[in-house]
């Protein structure tokens, strides 16, 4: 044992170098030495552990959700789990080898049979290791601040010229020639951002459209809701469906007098249809009034890169110029000439914001409805790609706070608030959405 402890005393913690060499040994021989192999797992989170942990050599690391990113490490001489002394219920995180590496473990029994002076020295280290790791999170932390401010005046000297676009007789010539959306939707949108609206205002407004009545009637009566006879009143029909359905049906007839019948386009609804209904679900966890607002908002949010879209297959020439246009400034000064109501306008021209920016900073006061548009978009993103990439999402967390739902993190608002209501209508969804409904549960994404 004494040869054993020479080989390693150089990697026993200098804090113990108050103590006399026979003291030193005792300690050493009262604790135990665990070998680890690359990769190895020391603790899992959630691990009844009281042990203190001094790395001997190698090198351990917290194991991060971030697999693009480590986690923090911990080298020879290095405390891991300070705390664990004081009785926590269970670690915090995994610890795992980084490659081949031996600690120094220290159990609460064996420390208990230490002597006064041993047990002071240990209880000193601790208290030191545990002042310094906070003070370097403090640096990091200001560290951190000082970039995140930097940066965000940066991308905000960007955006600067967004502020001048309504001056700019080109952008307000392009905004102008685009046909507008008919009038009755308008009204429809108008009607929906004020008070809660009724069936019969609704119809009212539907049946100045003939054709709207149709497609409402014959959503009605398709195979998708299996209905035991046909109905022909349209009022009912809309009480039936529900807003959300009616507008979705109103504004996708209006938007699809816009596009061309190209994949390119067909790609940009189709998100945004999906969008809508992500975003009606995840109201339900948040205001349900919101639903059929937050529902418009999606079929809408991209309207400025449909427009950019457009613009470049009429002008190919001017291309360059075109793909430089923000799309959603775009978007909204379109919105504003055809009297959108301003929360919609506002949502969609700062939609981009919450990618690089604390709720805080946004200018505007729809704080609310651009935090459910932009957990909608990542909710939206993480069912057809996978788990958000955190460096894309900084804020996310925030966002989450904002609407109460930071309990809960984003894989849990996809798996427990909006993918079950998607299920629970996927009878009921345009067939597109519902063969995406089907293919994300039986991939296995909800058990």
């Amino acid at each position: 044992m004494l040869q054993k402890w020479k080989t390693i005393n150089r990697a026993f913690p200098v804090i113990f170098s108050g103590l006399s060499d026979e003291e030193q040994i005792r300690l050493f021989n009262t604790g135990t030495v665990k070998t680890l192999a690359e990769n190895e797992v020391l603790f899992k989170k959630g691990m009844p552990d009281k042990n203190i942990y001094w790395v001997l050599n190698g090198t351990l690391r917290v194991a991060s959700r971030n697999t693009h990113g480590p986690g923090s490490r911990f080298k020879a001489g290095e405390l891991v789990g300070e705390t664990s002394l004081l009785g926590r219920a269970g670690r915090n995180c995994t610890v795992i080898a980084e490659e081949a590496s031996a600690v120094f473990c220290l159990s609460r029994a064996a420390f208990d049979t230490l002597d006064h002076q041993t047990r002071t020295a240990i209880v000193k280290f601790l208290h030191d290791a545990v002042f310094a790791r906070l003070e370097f999170f403090r640096e990091q932390n200001e560290s951190a601040r000082l970039r995140e401010t930097a940066l965000i005046k940066y991308v905000e000297k960007f955006r600067k010229p967004l502020e001048k676009y309504e001056q700019s007789e080109i952008i307000t010539n392009i905004v102008s020639n685009i046909p507008r959306l008919p009038l009755h939707i308008t009204h429809l949108i108008e009607l929906l951002a004020s008070d809660r609206p009724s069936a019969k205002e609704v119809a009212a407004l539907a049946k100045q459209d003939p054709s709207l009545v149709v497609d409402i009637l014959k959503t009605i009566n398709s195979p998708r809701f299996h209905l035991p006879k046909e109905i022909t009143d349209v009022s009912y029909a809309i009480t039936y469906l529900g807003f959300n359905e009616v507008y979705q049906i109103a504004i996708s007839r209006g938007l699809m007098k816009l596009i061309p019948d190209s994949n390119e386009f067909k790609e940009v609804y189709l998100h945004s249809l999906f969008l809508s209904y992500v975003g009606a679900e995840l109201c339900q966890s948040y205001d349900k009034d919101l639903s059929a607002l937050l529902s418009t908002i999606g079929l809408l949010h991209d309207i400025g890169k449909t427009v950019a879209m457009l613009l470049r297959k009429q002008n190919p020439k001017w291309s360059l110029f075109i793909e430089m246009l923000d799309p959603s400034k775009l978007g909204a000064m379109l919105l504003k000439q055809w009297n959108i109501p301003n929360s919609i306008c506002q949502t969609i021209e700062f939609q981009a914001y919450p990618a690089f920016c604390h709720p805080a900073g946004i200018p505007s006061d729809q704080k609310i409805n651009i935090a459910l548009l932009y957990v909608a978009h990542v909710a939206c993103d993480q069912l057809n790609k996978g788990p958000a990439n955190p460096f894309e999402h900084p804020y996310l967390h925030d966002y989450l706070r904002l609407l109460k739902l930071d309990h809960a993190g984003i894989d849990h608002v996809v798996d427990e608030y909006i993918l079950p209501g998607l299920m629970a209508k996927s009878q009921f969804l345009p067939e597109l959405l519902r063969k995406f409904i089907l293919v994300a549960r039986n991939s296995g994404r909800r058990n």
